[in-house]
């Protein structure tokens, strides 16, 4: 498989026009059959729209209505919010999903509503067991992530890979964290990652991927794999893709190109680097990056009896009120589901 990328600028007016100009660069009509079974996983890592953190509504209804011409078979789907933060269908209400799916007659499922299957992932320090959903792993012919390109205050940089990890339908997901580099690549071959096609209406930069700042792009990108999608976005944004764990798991399991050097584009990437993006991680972030990287971080801030102190501590630390620093739920950035 060749590594191929498209970006276009858009508006308002040809958005659909532009998503299957890039489509067509991808040759999805080559992977995207008239019987094809397609399921859709967009960015709902917060229970409303916020650009420059979730996919948009009318984003995820033209990337609908382009897939629509090439096939009747399309799920949209997403989990609940990590650490119990938020029911999936209250994103669905507030992205109006619930009328934008049935408008079009697509299938909109929470996976953790439903049945799951249990996958082993093979880690350095033996093997790991996650759910996943039986229906994706048995029925589907291609999962399609829409991604929305973040500055990530844990992984420095969350895009198409990342999105796979609301795939996992335990909300308690978080876990798994301390093996997530490994994990989340078996997810993506498992449920058979495909063409990736990335909001890039907003970025989000500095210390996302919620409390970030939104940029205004008005782009749209078409990848062949999620790989190549990451890596021209991390080009775009000034990543170095050396730095981000998964990134370099995924090269070692030759999913994709490990060079911007190795992507055919349908135009130069300089047009498109119109903002200077920064990564930052305030000092209190710090405890949440530990809690990535160790089970036993990750057992005393989020499951053990001494959890609430550790939240009050942590948000007095962070010298903000809880109002301004939480979810609509009142869940804290330090329970961030991602």
């Amino acid at each position: 498989m060749s590594n191929r990328v498209a970006l276009n600028h858009f508006d308002e007016k040809n958005l659909k026009e532009k998503i299957r100009d890039c489509l067509e660069w991808v040759n999805w009509k080559d992977r995207i059959y008239p019987d094809s079974r397609i399921y859709l996983k967009p960015n709902l890592t917060f229970p409303e729209f916020r650009p420059g953190v979730t996919t948009s509504p009318h984003f995820l209804a033209a990337v609908l209505s382009v897939l629509k011409e090439r096939t009747p078979h399309i799920t949209v789907f997403e989990a609940d919010g990590g650490n119990n933060s938020y029911p999936a269908e209250k994103a669905f209400e507030t992205h109006n999903l619930y009328e934008i799916c049935g408008s079009m007659n697509v299938r909109l499922i929470n996976l953790t509503r439903e049945e799951r299957t249990y996958v082993e992932i093979p880690t350095p320090h033996g093997k790991k067991v996650i759910p996943l959903s039986k229906e994706i792993v048995e029925q589907a012919d291609m999962t399609i992530s829409i991604p929305v390109p973040k500055m990530h205050f844990v992984v420095r940089y969350t895009g198409a890979i990342k999105n796979y990890w609301g795939t996992v339908p335990d909300s308690m997901r978080l876990r798994n964290h301390h093996f997530f580099n490994y994990a989340i690549t078996e997810i993506m071959k498992i449920q058979k990652s495909g063409i990736t096609i990335v909001d890039g209406e907003y970025f989000l930069d500095n210390n996302g991927p919620v409390s970030g700042n939104a940029v205004k792009m008005n782009m749209v990108m078409a990848a062949d794999t999620p790989l190549s999608a990451d890596m021209a976005l991390m080009s775009l944004m000034d990543v170095d893709p050396h730095r981000i764990g998964y990134i370099r798991t995924a090269w070692e399991k030759n999913m994709g190109p490990k060079s911007i050097d190795d992507i055919e584009f349908n135009s130069s990437l300089e047009k498109f680097k119109t903002h200077s993006f920064s990564y930052h991680r305030d000092p209190v972030d710090y405890l949440a990056l530990l809690g990535f990287k160790s089970k036993l971080v990750t057992w005393l801030v989020y499951l053990s009896p001494l959890r609430n102190m550790v939240h009050k501590l942590v948000r007095l630390l962070r010298g903000r009120s809880r109002q301004v620093d939480t979810y609509y739920t009142g869940i804290d950035k330090e329970h961030h589901p991602c």
